[in-house]
């Protein structure tokens, strides 16, 4: 947000933060959470296999190729969080671009996922061409759904069932990915890989579409501040201030940060695990749908859960099972008993994700309204570009780490592999996740309780009013 003083030239765009959402509101602002999760765990389960197995091209190439892009991706989310800042349109402020996000993200990831008929040579730039434009506008989705949700509603209620909401969706993608992508492609491509996979993501693709057009009537930007045409936004400095100067954002931030790279690397090593060591590929869409129920039952009980103990204590909990249950996998034997071990643990930790990821989808928007409210700055599309940024460098690391070690011990695509690839394959499947996870634990310093986020959003509306009425003078 700019000034105090300065906003008194602004349009301030508010209907009182008592105004409760319809559900229709909630699912147009958060169901890019679960199309977003959807390419972001394709890629983690199938990119390296794709271009390894199907593309046949080398993991050293393709381990260069995540990490330079993802890297170069995420200094270049940061920019465009400062441009969604900077910039408002005739549409809205935030609109607009989850929109065009999310159609891109769609058609780049068909394209992506497209084997043309060309050389080895011609085969591995079209690969880095479709892969860098897929990469960057993954990168860049949630600078503008993130600073969105803020910007439509200020309830902590309306937060918790979002996040609930969101957290439903973001599970059907995810499952979607986990147990529709490797079946439906098998099906679809007839015994040709490469068809089924253009097939499943073409028909992604025109799911977007018809997802941004449901959004272009639903959505609707309620606490924006627009600046008028001789006014400029914070500056760059001015925003890196705002943000990084405020311990409650690094929190947040290392929190991601170690979600992030966990699940990444976990989810890359996922499909070698389940072929190499209990021998079974399948597993992989079978424990996506094991997962599911107790996952379900979590998001359920998560909004009274969060209620009665909070959101700092759900949210260690959560962390605790899943350092746990996930460094456990190294020691599994590769047995039928192995593989209801691995379930049973998998359950357990889906279920108290499901009970804390609503929570955490509370923990941006409450930063970003403590950064406004002590800084006096909206700086909400930087500070969601921000957490772009850690998402996709925790991608390219964990992407490359994966591609990296799968080098590193041996791994060659299709054969019989060595006992100590297979070692290798459980250390990256248990210990170097549960390592990652422990950036997690910066949670144990949130402390925006409940009862402050409420004073807060009450004080932020007073402002907004005030300033509304300077802006009317």
């Amino acid at each position: 947000m700019l000034t105090t003083e300065k906003v008194s030239k602004a349009k301030v765009i508010g209907e009182g933060r008592d105004r409760k959402l319809k559900f229709r509101e909630k699912f147009s602002a958060t169901v890019l959470d679960g199309t977003a999760t959807f390419h972001l765990q394709v890629v983690q389960l199938f990119l390296l296999f794709f271009y390894t197995d199907i593309m046949k091209i080398s993991p050293a190439y393709v381990a260069g190729l995540f990490l330079i892009t993802r890297i170069i991706d995420a200094f270049l989310t940061p920019v465009f969080g400062i441009l969604v800042d900077k910039v408002s349109t005739p549409w809205g402020k935030y609109k607009p671009w989850v929109i065009t996000i999310g159609i891109g993200t769609g058609i780049t990831g068909w394209l992506t996922y497209t084997v043309p008929d060309l050389s080895p040579d011609g085969k591995i730039v079209y690969a880095t061409i479709t892969y860098v434009l897929y990469s960057l506008f993954i990168s860049v989705t949630s600078a503008p759904t993130t600073a969105l949700k803020p910007a439509i509603t200020k309830s902590i209620d309306d937060r918790i069932s979002m996040g609930q909401i969101g957290y439903f969706i973001i599970i059907i993608g995810a499952l979607f990915a986990q147990s529709a992508v490797q079946p439906l492609y098998k099906a679809l491509g007839g015994g040709n890989d490469a068809r089924g996979f253009s097939l499943v993501m073409g028909a992604v693709a025109v799911v977007s579409i018809l997802i941004a057009i449901y959004q272009q009537f639903s959505i609707k930007e309620r606490y924006v501040v627009v600046p008028a045409k001789n006014e400029k936004g914070p500056s760059l400095k001015e925003m890196l201030v705002a943000v990084f100067t405020n311990k409650t954002a690094i929190i947040v931030y290392l929190f991601i940060l170690g979600t992030n790279l966990a699940n990444g690397i976990r989810a890359g090593a996922s499909i070698y695990y389940f072929k190499y060591y209990f021998g079974n590929e399948g597993l992989l869409a079978i424990v996506g749908l094991v997962s599911l129920v107790p996952t379900m039952i979590g998001v359920m009980f998560s909004s009274k859960i969060t209620r009665r103990i909070g959101i700092k204590k759900n949210l260690v909990i959560a962390i605790i099972v899943n350092v746990i249950g996930t460094a456990a996998a190294i020691a599994l034997p590769p047995s039928s008993v192995g593989i209801i071990l691995f379930m049973v643990i998998g359950a357990l930790i889906a279920f108290f994700a499901g009970l804390s990821t609503p929570a955490q989808a509370t923990m941006m928007p409450a930063a970003m309204d403590y950064t406004e409210w002590k800084t006096k700055k909206n700086v909400n599309g930087f500070m969601a570009s921000f957490q772009g940024f850690l998402q996709t460098f925790a991608t390219a690391i964990s992407g490359a780490i994966t591609a990296g070690m799968l080098a590193l011990i041996g791994y060659v695509g299709g054969a019989e592999q060595s006992s100590e690839t297979i070692l290798g394959l459980k250390i990256l499947m248990g210990i170097v996740p549960a390592i990652a996870t422990l950036f997690s634990f910066s949670v144990l310093w949130f402390d925006l309780t409940e009862d402050k986020q409420a004073q807060i959003t009450k004080e932020l509306e007073e402002r907004r009013n005030n300033s509304g009425e300077d802006a009317k003078e």
